[in-house]
């Protein structure tokens, strides 16, 4: 960085879900390392994780409800326990979104900060820009649900969901949420009301951010018309440094190629997958690894088919680099980082932004893509051995790795960034 240059003080809004925060914590200390000082503002359950990675931290909020309300939620299956999820998590985000607006201010104040990384579902960001007077951009460390996710369910073979009432609480989280209607967005207007602002659909109209960065390459993207002049695909956020150490058994890795299954760590509570995932696997002369990413404690499938190694976490960028053929839930942070090793996958989607990730592994025929609707052993068998015997997955995967690591992502991001602030300035 030129030694002219103004150094800034980066306030950080991120989100908990580990897919972001890996990536935000990868762009952030890619900028301390050229000098800025970079702080997150967040619920204190990130701390230690942002903290170990040498970035500074101010707590926004107390902390989430108790693990045995959560654990109560996710173990219930029953219509009524269906209910409760879909009230107890928009309650959950209101209260957090109140919380956000109450307490982020004068914590940015206080910390003089004087320009803001707001990843794209942070949904106070802007706001807290416009309150302040602070320049902004905007983060997609996914595909950029503000343009549209296009996951396309006849594409990617996907359905949300056996049941219907998960489909209706699929929607209504991502109407209130994400797309910023309903209860949520009511929240947020009145809050902006109260100060005079106009309501938030036209925030990014007064006061719009510098950049809109995605770390979604564009040769993974669907084609897309009418993007504004200061959006940017850039490529994957990836940093081995960035990463915490994982205590794992490589000894009993015991010599056989590898298959890495990761259900992510959010929205990974079907235990039944795996268990399905062990089935299909078994007697393949593969061995199976198996990443639960905390979600549940390994001593459950102890007794899965063919005697997978199972895990609470993994050292995911080694698995995959060891791995033959990858399983995973469709989540960006597994998928950039299985692509930056150009190797094939196995996609199940899930949830949100899973089934629109898929869609483009499979337009590029680099993935398998089924449908938990329909998920058997043996269509997880059919389609592994499929991408394990046809040299095309690996193939174009390999072709895209070239690409990807020919884009230098976070070098890209940092330069719009740094170059972007500096024309605010003289402007």
């Amino acid at each position: 960085m030129p030694a002219d240059r103004k150094k800034w003080h980066f306030g950080v809004l991120s989100f908990t879900g580990t897919g972001h925060l890996n990536a935000m914590i990868q762009l952030s200390q890619y900028l301390r390392d050229r000098g800025h000082k970079v702080t997150f503002f967040e619920k204190q359950k990130i701390e230690e994780r942002v903290r170990q990675a040498g970035l500074e931290f101010v707590q926004i909020g107390r902390r989430g409800p108790a693990l045995g309300e959560k654990k109560a939620l996710l173990d219930d299956s029953s219509l009524r326990s269906e209910i409760s999820k879909l009230r107890f998590n928009l309650k959950r985000i209101a209260g957090d979104l109140q919380t956000y607006l109450q307490e982020t201010p004068p914590a940015l104040r206080k910390a003089g900060v004087d320009a803001l990384l707001v990843n794209e579902i942070a949904l106070t960001g802007p706001t807290m820009a416009e309150i302040l007077h602070l320049p902004y951009f905007i983060i997609s460390t996914s595909i950029p649900h503000n343009f549209g996710w296009g996951g396309f369910p006849w594409f990617s073979g996907y359905k949300y969901s056996t049941s219907w009432f998960s489909a209706i609480e699929t929607a209504l989280l991502e109407i209130s949420a994400l797309r910023m209607r309903g209860p949520i967005r009511r929240a947020l207007d009145e809050y902006r009301r109260k100060l005079g602002l106009r309501p938030a659909r036209e925030a990014r109209k007064s006061t719009p951010e510098l950049a809109h960065i995605t770390q979604l390459p564009q040769c993974l993207d669907l084609p897309r018309n009418g993007l504004p002049d200061n959006f940017y695909y850039t490529g994957p956020f990836t940093n081995q440094a960035a990463r915490q150490d994982v205590d794992f058994p490589w000894d009993r890795l015991d010599g056989r190629p590898i298959i890495y299954a990761s259900l992510g760590t959010t929205r990974n509570a079907q235990a039944f997958v795996l268990r399905l995932i062990a089935d299909a696997c078994q007697n393949l002369g593969l061995q199976l690894v198996i990443s639960l990413g905390g979600r549940f404690d390994p001593q459950i499938f102890a007794d899965l088919p063919g005697k997978p190694l199972v895990t609470k976490y993994a050292p995911q960028l080694d698995l995959v680099k060891l791995a033959t053929i990858v399983i995973t839930h469709g989540g960006p942070n597994t998928v950039f980082e299985t692509l930056m090793q150009g190797k094939p996958m196995v996609a199940i989607p899930i949830a949100l932004d899973q089934p629109a990730v898929a869609a483009r592994l499979k337009r590029l025929r680099i993935a398998e893509v089924l449908p938990i609707m329909r998920l058997s052993a043996k269509r997880i068998r059919t389609a592994v051995t499929k991408v394990l015997n046809d040299p095309g997955y690996r193939k174009a995967a390999e072709k895209l790795q070239m690409e990807l690591q020919s884009l230098h992502g976070l070098d890209r991001a940092v330069e719009v960034i740094e170059e972007a602030l500096e024309s605010h300035v003289s402007s």
